[in-house]
This record gives C-alpha cells, sequence and structure tokens, in this order.
C-alpha cells in the first residue's frame, strides 16, 4: 500500500501539470511565433490561419494568405460572425480543416446566423471565379427555378414559394429526361446550387433542400503555383496589392518577394479555374 501511495504521490504533479503543458502547446501553434507577420486569428469557434486571413486584421493592401482567402470577423448583436466570399457573394463559415484541407460554407442568406429565415432560397450561382478550389465531399448539385408556368413531372414544386399562376420547383442537377423540352417551362429565374448530400430513403427533396441548404457544402484548395517557391523554402505567401507582387513571409519576420532563404526569382501568376461542380 504505501510503494502504490509513494507512486501516485509521483504521479499526480505530472498528471496536473498535464493540461498545463496541453494548453501552452495549443496556445504557442495558435500564435504562430516563427510567423510573426503572418498571425492566427480566433473568430467564433473558427481558427482563420494561413493560407487564410481575416481582412480587417491586415492592412488593406498587403497580406500574409492566398489571394480571395481574406475572411471578415464582424459582430452581430454580440456573436462574432466569420464570413468569406466567393465572387460578390457572402458566405457563412462554418468550419475549416487545415489537416485535410477543406472549408465548409454557407450561402450567408440561408446561413444559421441570419435572423427569421423562414422560406429560405438561394438567389445566386456559387461563383470559384479562379480560386484554387474545388468542391469535394459528399455534395450534390440542385437546380432551383422561380416564377414558372408549371412544374414538370421529375421536379418537386416548392409549395411557400409558388402561386396558382407562378410555380417554383427544384430537382436535382440533370436529373431531366434526355432531350426534354424547357421551352414547355419558361421560367423567370433559374439558380444552381450545391449542398451536402443529406437526402435519403426518408427525406424528400421538396422538404428537406432547406435543411440541406442550412448545412452548406465543402470546398478543397489547393496551393497555387504562385506559392510553390515560397512553400517550399519554408516561407508563407503573401500579396502586395499596390506593387502587384507575391510576398514570401519567411520564420523570424524576413519578408521577401521572393522565397527565404535565397534570391528573388520571377514567377509567372497561374490562376486555377473548378466553376464546375461535380455531377
Amino acid at each position: 500500500m504505501s510503494n502504490l501511495f509513494h507512486s501516485l504521490s509521483l504521479s499526480l504533479p505530472l498528471l496536473l501539470l498535464f493540461p498545463f503543458f496541453f494548453f501552452i502547446s495549443i496556445a504557442a501553434q495558435f500564435n504562430d511565433t516563427d510567423y510573426p507577420r503572418c498571425q492566427a486569428y480566433k473568430c467564433a469557434s473558427i481558427t482563420i490561419s494561413y493560407p487564410f486571413w481575416r481582412i480587417d486584421s491586415e492592412t488593406p493592401t498587403q497580406y500574409c494568405g492566398y489571394e480571395g482567402f481574406g475572411i471578415n470577423c464582424s459582430n452581430y448583436n454580440g456573436r462574432e460572425i466569420p464570413t468569406a466570399y466567393l465572387g460578390s457573394d457572402s458566405y457563412y463559415v462554418h468550419n475549416i480543416s487545415y489537416d485535410p484541407k477543406w472549408i465548409a460554407l454557407v450561402d450567408y442568406d440561408v446561413s444559421p446566423v441570419v435572423p427569421d429565415v423562414v422560406c429560405p432560397r438561394v438567389r445566386h450561382n456559387i461563383d470559384l471565379g479562379d480560386l484554387p478550389f474545388n468542391f469535394w465531399g459528399q455534395n450534390v448539385n440542385l437546380s432551383f427555378h422561380f416564377n414558372c408556368t408549371g412544374v414538370p413531372s421529375f421536379a418537386r414544386e416548392i409549395r411557400w414559394l409558388s402561386t396558382p399562376t407562378n410555380k417554383s420547383f427544384v430537382h436535382t442537377l440533370n436529373s431531366e429526361p434526355e432531350n426534354f423540352n424547357w421551352t414547355e417551362y419558361p421560367c423567370l429565374e433559374e439558380v444552381e446550387t450545391t449542398v451536402f448530400d443529406v437526402f435519403g430513403p426518408t427525406t424528400t427533396l421538396e422538404n428537406d433542400f432547406p435543411g440541406a441548404l442550412s448545412k452548406g457544402f465543402e470546398l478543397r484548395w489547393v496551393r497555387t503555383e504562385d506559392c510553390e517557391k515560397c512553400e517550399e523554402s519554408g516561407g508563407r505567401c503573401g500579396y502586395n496589392s499596390n506593387t502587384g507582387e507575391e510576398m514570401c513571409f519567411c520564420s523570424g519576420g524576413k519578408t521577401t518577394t521572393g522565397y527565404c532563404n535565397g534570391t528573388f526569382v520571377k514567377t509567372r501568376r497561374f490562376k486555377f479555374n473548378f466553376t464546375s461542380p461535380p455531377v
């Protein structure tokens, strides 16, 4: 018994210290002291870290992170709301994973942070533009049609957005029969979007698409050619909009227009285009 008590008395201080060291390790990783110009930030429960950057914490002309990866951290009624942008459209950032590399976004108009959304509807397509994203995960593509003259048999009417003379409906993309004549069902507006595939044997498209919209979709990012030399040299890529040059932020605080531990080598700007979501 005395030996057991002696072992426990030696182990107890180590057990008590473990949470302290764990906290210090997490804090050091979060602060990222090796790159003082590339700090990580917290917005609500989301960690905004390289290659993402917090818009309101950086200068408007120079930032550490990928171009177009800025995240705004706004405050609404005392609640922090992380918002990303695809083209001119706003998306609520639901989650970010850095290993593997993916970001979960929700169209801001149908996101949980927008109060009193009774009849959610999408108003625009997803525009990835030249950003180095592609769709990833178990997604499904939905096609919405508003203010139509009728509803085809393969689609599902959205009753709360329909009137006796103007119908709205939704269907999965490319579910229409081959050679279907869309001119028989003219519509004033059509929108395509991508959502998590939450549909199963017990769900119906017309009733459960609002829940799918509120869960959003996942995008995976890849490294751009612009940042290859910088990252392979141990740096972190950035951009200066005044000069139009890529920046390379090195450990210890050094900043170059080339890459770390070497001389500047001019690289050609390269754009990715993943505008077509998987069918």
